[in-house]
């Protein structure tokens, strides 16, 4: 299995190597939130580890049916048994609904590469020791001759970790999807969200954590099974949300979100005829109404993918057969200047195979790291 380092940050116009963006390699993936009132995205960031609330989780989260914390969806209609068939259920049910919100309420958990790397490590057992008294293994068989391969015990908290925290990941984005201005009315976007709440469902009919200890290898194996569809069902999503960006703007060009003369978009008698010249105001109106919020949603999007990816990939590259200095898809001797010379060199190719010619591209900073 082949596996890259994942750079510190990327841009989509230029690339500054600092000494000090090159000594901070391992970037969080943080919770973002959004201010749907001012349009602006914040990144946070928790300097506790996420697998402390994981093997919390184990003890304290007994039920999918708590509380939803919103007067708009009843807790009656949540799903109260760790055995209901969660994959039977319709979509647009209103247990799902519920379910979604439910777990949209809850905040996102921060991880960094650092945390993900020492997570890989057994560096955080000591705390699963402590928190159940020593239950479920010893942490001093732990092969410290070996930091890059992970014991099935990592593989437990990891696996835990996120059987709590991939659903509360995935019901943003289900609510994101719902909400988002005509983008949501868009077939590929729509399918997207099929796509969101077919793995949000799968994730939670595996039960919050091994039903006893002798089956703590089962239930693990059985959670990484679904974590592979998942991995691989959303292989296509970029190119799906791509396509639905592009039908946005054709119907856009097209004229064919712009609404009637009636403010509930109703037709009915006494429904004004738009003109050529009142059409083309109204596209400009939705274009330029739409382009802050659209983009911002995308952002959101893409760069809570980028999150759900990093953590179920580390997962996964977990459980194959160690690699040297990989601590899972992270490599611990990464070497930033390597991965940017990379970078050019592929640009360079694609350029000149189109255009015959590349710019030449000089990179200044600390070379040696």
């Amino acid at each position: 299995m082949s596996r890259r380092a994942i750079p510190s940050s990327t841009s989509s116009t230029s690339l500054k190597l600092t000494k000090r963006s090159l000594t901070t390699v391992s970037t969080t993936i943080s919770t973002t939130s959004f201010d749907s009132n001012n349009n602006t995205a914040s990144i946070s960031t928790s300097p506790s580890s996420p697998y402390q609330i994981a093997t919390y989780s184990l003890r304290r989260l007994s039920s999918v049916a708590s509380t939803v914390a919103t007067t708009d969806t009843p807790s009656s209609t949540i799903p109260s048994s760790d055995d209901i068939d969660y994959m039977s259920l319709p979509h647009d049910s209103p247990e799902v609904t519920a379910l979604v919100d439910h777990h949209a309420h809850k905040p996102q958990t921060s991880a960094s590469l650092q945390t993900l790397m020492k997570t890989g490590r057994g560096e955080f057992l000591q705390k699963l020791k402590h928190t159940h008294g020593g239950g479920y293994a010893s942490v001093e068989s732990l092969d410290k001759d070996n930091e890059s391969e992970a014991t099935p015990l990592v593989l437990l908290q990891v696996a835990s970790f996120l059987r709590r925290e991939l659903p509360i990941r995935l019901a943003h984005r289900i609510q994101d999807l719902s909400r988002v201005p005509l983008l949501q009315d868009m077939s590929s976007v729509q399918q997207v969200k099929e796509l969101y709440t077919t793995s949000f469902l799968e994730i939670l009919s595996v039960s919050k954590h091994p039903p006893s200890r002798d089956k703590q290898e089962e239930w693990e194996n059985k959670f990484a099974k679904i974590l592979e569809n998942v991995y691989e069902r959303h292989s296509s999503v970029l190119v799906q949300m791509a396509r639905g960006a592009f039908e946005l703007r054709a119907a856009i060009r097209n004229g064919a979100l712009v609404g009637s003369g009636d403010d509930d978009g109703c037709e009915g008698e006494g429904q004004k005829t738009l003109s050529d010249k009142e059409i083309q105001i109204g596209r400009d109106a939705v274009e330029f109404e739409l382009m802050e919020s659209t983009h911002a949603f995308l952002d959101r999007f893409y760069i809570s993918r980028i999150g759900i990816r990093v953590l179920i990939g580390q997962y996964l590259s977990l459980r194959q057969p160690p690699v040297e200095n990989y601590v899972g898809i992270i490599c611990s001797k990464t070497s930033p200047y390597e991965i940017v010379k990379r970078a050019i060199d592929d640009a360079a190719f694609m350029c000149t195979r189109k255009y015959g010619d590349a710019p030449e591209v000089i990179i200044t900073g600390r070379l040696d790291m």
